[in-house]
C-alpha cells in the first residue's frame, strides 16, 4: 500500500541521513518514478524533504526533524518481542540495555500495542541451549564485543584444539553465536581466522586502531566457511559403551557437533551402560575425548582406536611408575 511505502520513506530517511532515489527504490523494490512521486507527497503534506544535488547528493529531512510515527504492525511487534528472551544478547552484557531499549519502545508505541507485546512475552521462549549440553564460560565476551565496536585491536592468549596457548593481535570483525558456543571472526596479519571465545585464556584492548573492511559481512563469511569446513570434514565414527555416569562427563568435554552426531542402540544392560555411536572430527580428536571420561567409557570400534588408547595407558602407566 502506498501509505506504508510513505512510511517506510519517511523512516528510512529520519534512520540513514540521506539516501538517492536509486537506493530508495532498491529498498522498497519500486521504480524510482515512484519514489520520486512519493517525495513529493511527502513535501505536499508538510514533510520537510529536501534534495542535494551533485556528488554524495540525495534526498533528506531537514536537520533535527524528527517524528514519534512507527508505524508498527500487529505482526511486527509480535516479532520483536521474543527477543527479550535470555541469549546471547545477555552474554554480550547487553541484557540492560535491551529491556531499556524495549521500555522506549512501549513509551512510543500506542497503548493498544502493549497487550500484544506482554502476551507473546509469556507465550514465546528462546532457548538457545540443547539438552544436556553444557553452557561454555566466556568471561572475555564484554571485553571482546567492546574492543569491536570502538574500533581497538586485542591481544589475546587462546588454546588451540591441540591444547598448546599461543597469543595472537587480532583486528575483531565480527561475532557468531552459535546455539550456546560464541565465535570471534577477526584477522590475524591480515588473515581471517575464526576463534571459539570459550578458549580465550586472556585479553586486553590495544591503543592500537582496528583495521575492520568497512563492506565486511559476518554472516557471509560465516556461512561460507561453515561450508568449506563441512566439505573437507571426513567424520571419524566411533562405536562405544558408556557408564550412566559417564554421559555427563562426555557432553562436557565435545562440543555441540560431536553432541548432535550421537545416536543410541538398544543395549540388554542391568548396569545401566548405553551404547552409543559418536562422530569424530580425526583418530586423535577420537581419542583425547575418549581417553578424558576415563574407566566410564569403553571404546568398542574401530579397532585401531582401542590400540591408540592402550598404548597410551602404557605411557602413562610407565611415566607414573
Amino acid at each position: 500500500m502506498r501509505a506504508d511505502r510513505l512510511l517506510m520513506i519517511l523512516l528510512l530517511l529520519q534512520a540513514r541521513g540521506r539516501m538517492t532515489a536509486q537506493e530508495l527504490a532498491g529498498r522498497l523494490e519500486v521504480s524510482e518514478r515512484t519514489i520520486y512521486r512519493d517525495l513529493q507527497a511527502l513535501g505536499q503534506a508538510g514533510i520537510p524533504v529536501y534534495a542535494e544535488t551533485g556528488t554524495g547528493g540525495g534526498y533528506s529531512l531537514i536537520e533535527q526533524y524528527q517524528t514519534r510515527l512507527t508505524g508498527f504492525t500487529k505482526s511486527e511487534v509480535r516479532a520483536l518481542a521474543p527477543s527479550q528472551s535470555p541469549g546471547p544478547l545477555h552474554d554480550l552484557g547487553l541484557g540492560s540495555a535491551l529491556e531499556a531499549a524495549f521500555l522506549k519502545l512501549e513509551a512510543v508505541l500506542s497503548p493498544h500495542w502493549h497487550g500484544d507485546i506482554d502476551t507473546v512475552k509469556r507465550s514465546i521462549h528462546l532457548d538457545s541451549t540443547g539438552w544436556l549440553w553444557t553452557k561454555e564460560s566466556v568471561p572475555f565476551l564484554p571485553l571482546l564485543n567492546e574492543a569491536l565496536w570502538l574500533g581497538q585491536k586485542v591481544e589475546i592468549e587462546y588454546r588451540r584444539h591441540d591444547g598448546q596457548i599461543r597469543q595472537r593481535v587480532i583486528d575483531p570483525y565480527g561475532f557468531v553465536a552459535k546455539s550456546t558456543v560464541w565465535y570471534l571472526i577477526g584477522a590475524v596479519d591480515g588473515q581471517l581466522r575464526t576463534f571459539r571465545v570459550s578458549r580465550v585464556y586472556a585479553a586486553r584492548m590495544l591503543a592500537e586502531t582496528s583495521q575492520r573492511p568497512l563492506d565486511f559481512d559476518v554472516r557471509e563469511y560465516w556461512e561460507k566457511w561453515h561450508r568449506t569446513l563441512e566439505a573437507s570434514y571426513t567424520p571419524y565414527a566411533v562405536r562405544l559403551r558408556l557408564a550412566p555416569e559417564g554421559v555427563q562427563r562426555l557432553f562436557e568435554i565435545t562440543d555441540e557437533t560431536v553432541r548432535a552426531s550421537m545416536t543410541e542402540e538398544p543395549l540388554s544392560d542391568d548396569w545401566g551402560w548405553r551404547l552409543i555411536t559418536m562422530t569424530f572430527s580425526s583418530l586423535l580428536h577420537a581419542q583425547t575425548i575418549t581417553m578424558g571420561v576415563g574407566n566410564l567409557l569403553e571404546v568398542l570400534e574401530p579397532l585401531e582406536l582401542r590400540e591408540a588408547i592402550r598404548a597410551q595407558a602404557r605411557q602413562i602407566v610407565a611415566l607414573y611408575e
